[in-house]
């Protein structure tokens, strides 16, 4: 009898175990056709953190875009597919892809928007590119009208996907900075 009931039980925690078991996940390899929801961003407003761009990773939206806020080393890092990044699954160096020589490129994001470096410093630091005199901290309306070409129609708005890496490749070549320094 003893063995019996050892034996009924022992069928009931198979069963059970069975019938509430996880689901198989299925994993699949290759080059999937995986949409990216998300992308890497920068504004030309200073952040939270005390830094002169905001770097996000910006999922668009019909009605409006979600933002996740990034660090600028994590920037650098996710879209160099060194570190994870939902903007960024593949871990596909988008520098390289951009040809873009050097990732810190994106320090001189700032010049973008001002004609002097705003924060006090001890470092004697370079001009910016806006050729604003009235409003030395705003790109003129001519530059303006540059950045709109990619995604930047007020100073509010975030420069994100192809047009951030577009952008980037282009300050880090003098003949494009000249003509935007020269936009009055």
């Amino acid at each position: 009898m003893k063995f019996t009931i050892k034996i009924l039980i022992g069928i009931i925690f198979l069963y059970s175990t069975s019938v509430f078991a996880q689901k198989d996940t299925i994993y699949t390899f290759g080059d999937e056709t995986e949409d990216i929801e998300y992308f890497f961003g920068f504004s030309l407003i200073p952040s939270a953190m005390g830094g002169l761009v905001h770097f996000a990773l910006i999922k668009p939206g019909s009605e409006k875009n979600t933002v996740k806020q990034i660090t600028r080393d994590d920037f650098i890092a996710q879209s160099s597919g060194k570190q994870k990044s939902i903007a960024n699954p593949k871990f596909i160096n988008l520098f390289k892809q951009y040809q873009i020589d050097n990732p810190n490129i994106i320090d001189e994001l700032w010049r973008l928007r001002y004609k002097e470096y705003p924060y006090f410093t001890s470092e004697k630091m370079q001009p910016g590119w806006s050729a604003n005199d009235s409003i030395p901290m705003m790109p003129t309306t001519t530059q303006m009208e540059t950045l709109k070409k990619f995604g930047l129609y007020r100073m509010s708005d975030y420069i994100y996907g192809e047009n951030a890496f577009k952008l980037l490749y282009l300050i880090g070549k003098p003949e494009w900075v000249n003509t935007y320094k020269a936009s009055y």
